[in-house]
C-alpha cells in the first residue's frame, strides 16, 4: 500500500507523521519506505541525513527530470537502507525538479512510473509531500492514491484542507482512472493554543470519528526528532529525559492506532 502524507501548508507536522508511522508500521512487523518528495527536506534532515540532502550523488531530480543521469529505472539506487525503515532522501537539487516536471508531457505521473518499476517490495510506502500545489504534490497523489491529511486543530487548516480537497477533485476528474482515497487526518499539536469545539466538530464531520486521530503537544515529540528517530526507537533514560518514559508510551499507542487503521484499509 501506498500513502501519500499530504498538506499544502507547512509546519503541520507532515515528516513527524511519516516517521512515526513508518515507526509503528514496522513495530508491527511491516517492510516501510519513506519516500521525501519535498525539497525542503524535513524528513531527510530529521533522520539525520544532513550530508546526503547537500552532497549526494544521485537525487529524485535525476530519476524524474528528462534531463537527470538516471531514469526512472532508478530509483532503488536512492534508497537508504536502515535498521527500521528505508528512506529516499530528498535533495537541494530538487528544488530544480519541479520546474521541470511541469515541461515534460508526463511529468506529474513519473513518480508513479518510477515507484512501479520498484525491483525492492515493501509493504506499505510512504510519501512525505510538500507543502505546496504542484507536480511533485501531484504526483505524490496519484502515485499513491491514498491519503493522510496531517493537520492542526484550527480554522486556518480548514480553508487548506478544502483547498486540497478542491486539487483533488481537479486531478481524478483529469486522471479518470484515478480514485483518491481518504486514509486518515492527523491533528498534531493538540492543546497548542486550545482547539474550539466548532473546529473539532468540522473534522469529524468532515473526515469521521473512526478517521481522525489526535497527538498531543508534547515535548516528546521534539525530543524524538532531536535524536534523529521515530517515538518507537527512542530511549528517554539514553537521551537525558528520563520524565519522557510515560509520554513516550502513551504516543507509542496513538501511532500503534494509526497503524492499525491502516492495516485494515490496506
Amino acid at each position: 500500500m501506498r500513502i501519500d502524507i499530504a498538506m499544502q501548508k507547512g509546519g503541520v507536522g507532515k515528516s513527524t507523521t511519516t516517521i512515526n508511522l513508518a515507526g509503528a508500521l514496522v513495530a508491527r512487523g511491516h517492510s516501510v519506505l519513506a519516500l521525501d518528495a519535498d525539497p525542503q527536506g524535513g524528513l531527510t534532515l530529521k533522520l539525520g541525513y544532513r550530508d546526503q540532502y547537500r552532497t549526494a550523488t544521485y537525487a529524485l531530480y535525476d530519476v524524474l527530470s528528462d534531463i537527470g543521469e538516471l531514469t526512472l529505472d532508478d530509483l532503488d539506487q536512492l534508497i537508504c537502507q536502515r535498521d527500521t525503515f528505508d528512506i529516499v532522501p530528498s535533495h537541494l537539487r530538487n528544488f530544480r525538479l519541479e520546474k521541470h516536471l511541469y515541461s515534460e508531457p508526463r511529468g506529474v505521473e513519473s513518480l508513479s512510473l518510477a515507484l512501479n518499476r520498484l525491483t525492492v517490495d515493501y509493504d506499505y510506502i510512504l510519501i512525505d509531500s510538500p507543502p505546496n500545489l504542484g507536480p511533485l504534490a501531484d504526483g505524490a497523489l496519484l502515485a499513491t492514491e491514498n491519503v493522510i491529511f496531517p493537520s492542526h486543530a484550527n480554522t486556518i487548516a480548514k480553508d487548506s484542507l478544502e483547498i486540497l480537497f478542491d486539487e483533488i477533485d481537479t486531478l481524478e476528474e483529469k486522471f479518470s482512472d484515478v480514485t483518491i482515497a481518504t486514509v486518515a487526518a492527523v491533528l498534531n499539536e493538540v492543546g497548542h493554543g486550545g482547539v474550539s469545539e466548532s473546529v473539532q466538530t468540522w473534522f469529524v464531520d468532515t473526515f469521521g470519528d473512526a478517521y481522525v486521530f489526535e497527538i498531543p503537544d508534547w515535548a516528546v515529540v521534539e525530543h524524538c526528532i532531536q535524536n534523529e528517530t521515530s517515538v518507537f526507537q527512542y530511549d528517554p533514560d539514553a537521551a537525558g529525559y528520563p520524565w519522557d518514559d510515560d509520554k513516550t508510551k502513551t504516543l507509542e499507542q496513538k501511532f500503534t492506532e494509526l497503524a492499525r487503521h491502516v492495516e485494515m484499509l490496506s
